[in-house]
């Protein structure tokens, strides 16, 4: 959690300071064509969310599950003053965590399950995390009104194969940490979302309608996400 927490710090600190450096850039590469202007931004905005609906992981064992995105680049063209479309390419962390009641099993190639604790080789769970990366297109549309903005649109997105962590006491008392790499899930997937801001602060809601992992190789779930955004409408 640290080290993810450091992460987003870091990013976010870049993102501030490329906003600052980002006007003079936009308005050098910006190219008029006509009443259009096509424009270039990297490191557009930034994000974090909650995973707040997840089906089959809505129960005493579903702990925390969280997003962070940030834009690599962006590239938009403006019919007119004040409407953006847009194609750019994101990365995502979603992290899914349990409650130190169970815990990610999983096999590599294979999937993963849920254990709980009094059926495991454990005699405490300290943390289960699964971790998933992934890389998106977003294709939107967004409306500038003054300072406000308003933004909607649909991501391809390619998902890079799962990675449980965790750290566990055994039962002779010894500390036990188990990563578990290349576990299967679907690996095109799709979102919808939504975002309002103002003055580049903003809140952002995302839909998955496509499962996290293919049946039989985990939990069937889609998530539904609400959470924040910089960098939108600067």
């Amino acid at each position: 959690m640290k080290k993810v927490i450091f992460t987003f710090v870091a990013m976010l600190a870049v993102t501030l300071t490329m906003g600052a450096q980002k006007v003079r850039f936009t308005e050098d590469a910006d190219l008029a064509f006509g009443d259009k202007t096509f424009v270039v931004e990297p490191l557009s905005y930034l994000g974090y969310g909650y995973h707040f609906k997840t089906n089959e992981m809505d129960s005493e064992q579903n702990a925390f599950n969280n997003e962070f995105f940030i834009n690599i680049i962006e590239l938009g063209l403006r019919p007119f003053k004040g409407g953006m479309f847009s194609l750019g390419v994101d990365y995502d962390l979603d992290q899914y965590r349990l409650k130190k009641s169970s815990y990610w099993f999983g096999i590599e190639d294979k999937g993963v399950v849920i254990i709980p604790v009094e059926l495991s080789t454990y005699k405490k769970i300290k943390s289960s995390c699964l971790n998933v990366h992934t890389f998106s297109v977003p294709l939107s549309f967004e409306l500038e009104a003054g300072r406000c903005a308003f933004r909607i649109g649909a991501a391809g997105e390619f998902n890079l194969p799962a990675v449980t962590r965790g750290r566990y006491v055994g039962l002779d008392g010894s500390n036990i940490r188990n990563r578990i790499p290349n576990i299967p899930v679907n690996q095109f997937t799709y979102s919808l979302f939504g975002t309002i801001s103002y003055g580049g602060l903003g809140i952002y809601v995302r839909y998955r309608p496509i499962y996290q992992f293919a049946e039989g190789a985990g939990p069937l779930f889609k998530t539904l996400t609400l959470g924040a955004v910089l960098g939108i409408g600067m």
